[in-house]
């Protein structure tokens, strides 16, 4: 068998077959409440976040919209 053949083979067989999984990863319910504050910054960061840029470019569309 060729040695390009045998290097791919072998790279397949690994990628096929992962290793154990990753430790450190904790399933179940949290170990520490997050607070009404914390909740309620972590909800405005994600609604800036995803809805802001979408706002701007609305809040802007005459200024697109004029021939320069």
């Amino acid at each position: 068998m060729p040695l390009a053949a045998l290097i791919s083979r072998s790279l397949l067989r690994s990628a096929a077959r992962p290793g154990p999984a990753p430790r450190g990863l904790l399933s179940g319910p949290p170990q520490h409440q997050l607070g009404t504050v914390e909740s309620a910054v972590a909800f405005a960061a994600m609604f800036m976040s995803c809805l802001g840029p979408a706002a701007w470019v609305l809040g802007h569309l005459e200024d697109y919209k004029k021939p320069e």
